[in-house]
């Protein structure tokens, strides 16, 4: 059966963070052997990119339209960290093509909760006493949201006490953390992206000199902070995880 793969993803118009996509691509078409074809569902980033670089991304309802004319099976794997909004969105797009299979975002079953805190650990310097690593999830008002909260108790029964998930658009946000952070009495927290690209979020909302990024904001209040600019997709277990979901499929 000729089968190719798509990867659908938010897209970014950072230079620096497109690497985090482009290793799922790679890692995806090293796991399984077939074509790997690009699209993003932002329309914003899509222009953007267009016009400033020339990329003419797809988006992924017209890249379906023109694979299904050459391949028998599509597998849509979705860099999406939870099955919310935009995942169901992709679902509902996708329902109308016959030939296309979805796979899972990020994290859905418990295994996948637990590969991403194994693989945060590895990727991030042990916590001295007195430090926290406190990661930024977008968040959503979709009930998905939940997959944080489950996230942070995930690695508190694994051990790391010291580890505060957080959203930017969801619960809980900084000022749900704040508290928490000073009972602990910690002094110096590192700053991580719980997103597939370190982007504008990570740049400007996480570790931006804005007095209302996290950075300034926990400064502001005596905090020692330093950031870690790694999107999850950059991360090669993480990259392995989304090649596991299409062969799921």
């Amino acid at each position: 059966m000729k089968q190719a793969i798509v990867v659908v993803s938010f897209g970014t118009s950072v230079p620096e963070a497109m690497w985090a996509i482009e290793n799922i691509e790679r890692t995806a078409e090293q796991v399984c052997g077939q074509p790997v074809y690009r699209a993003f569902t932002s329309r914003i980033i899509r222009s953007k990119l267009l016009k400033r670089d020339g990329m003419d991304i797809p988006d992924p309802h017209t890249l379906f339209d023109q694979l299904c004319k050459q391949y028998e099976r599509i597998i849509c794997l979705t860099t999406h960290v939870i099955p919310g909004i935009e995942y169901e969105q992709l679902c509902a797009d996708a329902a109308s093509f016959p030939q296309v299979h979805i796979a899972r975002p990020l994290l859905w079953s418990e295994s996948d909760y637990d590969t991403c805190v194994h693989a945060i650990m590895q990727q991030v310097p042990p916590c001295a006493p007195h430090e926290a690593l406190l990661l930024m999830g977008h968040g959503t008002e979709h009930f998905a949201n939940a997959a944080y909260c489950e996230l942070e108790h995930k690695f508190r029964t694994a051990g790391h006490s010291h580890v505060y998930v957080g959203t930017v658009e969801g619960y809980p946000q900084l000022d749900s953390i704040i508290p928490q952070l000073q009972a602990a009495n910690i002094q110096k927290i590192w700053l991580m992206p719980f997103m597939i690209v370190a982007g504008d979020h990570a740049r400007n909302d996480l570790s931006g000199d804005g007095p209302d990024s996290w950075k300034s904001q926990l400064e502001a209040l005596g905090f020692e902070t330093q950031t870690i600019l790694t999107g999850l997709g950059e991360i090669p277990e993480i990259a392995k995880k989304f090649a596991a979901h299409i062969q799921e499929v």
